[in-house]
């Protein structure tokens, strides 16, 4: 990218951001848009977009554009030394790393990094590089470009996935979900909570919704045996995913 943003450029960058809101989409559908969409401005050949598992302390792979490697497989945790890993899980602001031993072959450096924040929380990160354009590192305005586009990915996580999981009467209507929330708000509203603690702590909220379940099927008379059966049905239904699915 040139030093400066003409006209023309300024105009493509609206395009494809607008187009990230804008186009209907799935979540999954959504962020590899967006994952193309860093790319394409930035004139990069990798993007990878992590999500946060606290409970685990992972990186888990969200979406990833131009890397084929088993350390990086969608729905998987992020697999690089503890190095690399404890750089990204402690970054906070936009920051180039310009080589690190990462543990993927191809893997290409200098790579900008970009935390994903909901509500002033951190719930991800975007990576981009193989830069086609800044083999030496990127410039004040790629920095500035690539600083704007983290944002849109917030955006698109809350509209897309929070939004959509506060609308499921089981989640707001889960006890057990509901005393954790509350436990944990503070002074926050509780609904912003439980949309942090959907993402922040996944397993820990389905292992919550789980107990619900149970619980609900347990009150309406069910047997521990049909119960199970349940339970079996739900691992049947995760077996007929595709790969990568599971853990989304």
């Amino acid at each position: 990218m040139s030093s400066g943003m003409d006209i023309e450029t300024s105009l493509e960058v609206l395009r494809i951001l607008s187009a990230a809101l804008t186009v209907p989409h799935t979540l999954d559908e959504g962020l590899q848009h967006i994952a193309r969409m860093t790319g394409e401005l930035m004139g990069t050949d990798q993007t990878v977009l992590l999500m946060r598992d606290e409970d685990r302390h992972e990186l888990i792979v969200r979406t990833c554009v131009g890397i084929g490697s088993q350390n990086v497989r969608v729905g998987h945790p992020l697999l690089v030394p503890e190095r690399l890993k404890g750089i990204l899980w402690n970054v906070r602001f936009l920051h180039q790393i310009n080589w690190i031993e990462a543990g993927i072959k191809d893997i290409g450096f200098p790579i900008l990094v970009s935390p994903i924040s909901v509500k002033g929380e951190r719930i991800g990160i975007l990576i981009t590089g193989k830069s086609r354009t800044a083999a030496a590192g990127f410039g004040m305005i790629p920095r500035r470009l690539f600083g704007l586009i983290a944002p849109f990915a917030a955006l698109l996580i809350e509209n897309g996935k929070v939004y959509d999981y506060l609308r499921q009467n089981f989640a707001q209507h889960s006890q057990e979900l509901i005393e954790a929330n509350r436990a944990e708000a503070g002074r926050r509203d509780q609904a912003q909570q439980l949309m942090i603690s959907s993402l922040n702590n996944p397993n820990k909220v389905v292992r919550l919704l789980a107990e619900s379940f149970y619980k609900e099927l347990a009150k309406a008379g069910f047997s521990p045996g049909q119960i199970t059966t349940a339970a079996a049905h739900i691992l049947e239904c995760i077996t007929r995913q595709e790969p990568g699915a599971v853990g989304r």
